[in-house]
């Protein structure tokens, strides 16, 4: 028998055929592959690369706009130092605050290269204070106190006699006829007598709650309004008026909260009170402010509806037109302007009325490039210079 490597084997022949054609098939098949996963790491490659210049385009771009709005953040703090310089050359100038002065009228438009700055002073004294509606207990303080020189720069009136409210009565008699002008109108005949103001809470103060009523009024609002503002305002949880509200009103709302019986800090404070809706926020918000109880409404820069309300059955467009006809340094003192108005208006709220202010509103939008900055600031100026109360980025609220 012959071994099988002496002859030749068709069979082993052809299987030696197979076995080099399947080498051959797989050495493609593994080439497919190398080439596929090449291809595959170059895509991934390529994506990885376009999403971190994706990235970095997207850094660098937040980074540019950072700069930019902290820049114009800067800009606006440096607007605010020309307003404190501007009060404060104003208030030696002059004793009185009007719409033609030079705060008032300049609208800031500063030349900055690659940048607009714009911004205005407004006299927040021009407006109904909210805060006036209640007066707060206070110990008698005497004549030459700091306060007093604080609280009139002019000269022209005595203080807002809010604290002096709260003094023992005098013997002379002459508080009897005050008192009875002090008593709730006959249409409140729930309200508790205002004269009776225990230590700490204070009183209501009953003609600066009129003159809301009538401004409510004015606007085509309830002039009911007004009980549910003093009510949020009062220190007691205790409802003055028959439509006033307190924590009882407010916990039972969704969400609930309790009334704020503190003065107000902000003029948004009304969208939180009873009776408040959008339409009536709009139409009053414009016309009110937040600031101490004892700020006189300044006569020169307050408009036609506020001034109107002073008075019962005293006409806007008659203010409106003693307005277009004030002096172009406005009014020297009160008298001067109730005589021009033809107002006559009781001592008490006569003497929460003046011709200067003390707290102003700043104003500020700065744009950078891509940045915007907005700043709201509320000024306050006194014998010792002008300083900043507070300050909002973005929203004066």
């Amino acid at each position: 028998m012959k071994s099988p490597g002496c002859c030749f084997c068709p069979a082993d022949a052809a299987r030696g055929g197979v076995r080099a054609a399947n080498s051959r098939s797989g050495l493609q098949r593994q080439r497919g592959v190398a080439l596929i996963t090449v291809l595959l790491i170059v895509f991934l490659a390529s994506v990885t690369a376009a999403g971190l210049a994706a990235l970095q385009q997207t850094a660098i771009r937040r980074s540019t706009v950072l700069q930019h709005q902290q820049q114009a953040r800067l800009y606006t703090l440096g607007v605010e130092q020309w307003a404190l310089l501007a009060l404060a050359r104003d208030g030696k100038q002059n004793e009185t605050d009007h719409p033609e002065e030079a705060w008032a009228k300049a609208s800031v438009l500063l030349p900055v290269k690659e940048a607009t700055i714009s911004g205005r002073i407004r006299d927040l004294q021009g407006c109904f204070n909210l805060n006036s509606l209640w007066q707060t207990s206070a110990k008698p303080q005497s004549p030459n106190s700091e306060n007093d020189a604080r609280d009139n720069p002019t000269g022209d009136n005595p203080p807002p006699d809010g604290p002096k409210q709260d003094r023992p009565k005098q013997s002379d008699g002459k508080d009897s006829a005050q008192d009875q002008a002090k008593k709730p109108p006959p249409t409140e005949p729930q309200a508790q007598n205002s004269d009776e103001a225990e230590p700490g809470k204070g009183r209501l103060n009953e003609a600066q709650f009129q003159v809301l009523q009538r401004l409510l009024a004015r606007l085509e609002l309830k002039p009911e309004l007004a009980q549910a503002i003093v009510d949020w305002i009062d220190p007691d949880q205790d409802p003055i008026f028959p439509d006033g509200a307190e924590d009882s009103d407010y916990n039972v709302l969704t969400p609930p909260y309790l009334a704020a019986n503190r003065p107000m800090l902000s003029v948004s404070e009304l969208r939180q009170i009873k009776g408040v809706d959008q339409d009536s926020y709009d139409k009053l918000s414009p016309l009110v402010c937040a600031l101490p109880p004892d700020a006189p409404l300044n006569v020169n820069t307050a408009p036609a509806l506020v001034l109107a309300a002073l008075a019962e059955g005293k006409d806007p467009k008659d203010i409106e037109q003693v307005l277009e006809n004030r002096p172009t340094d406005g009014y020297k003192n009160v008298d001067e302007f109730l005589n021009a108005a033809d107002l006559s208006l009781e001592a008490r709220l006569k003497n929460q009325i003046g011709v200067a202010s003390q707290h102003f509103l700043l104003q500020v939008e700065a744009r950078v490039g891509d940045g915007r900055a907005m700043l709201y600031s509320t000024l306050y100026r006194d014998k010792n210079g002008v300083r900043v109360l507070r300050r909002a980025f973005g929203n004066p609220d």
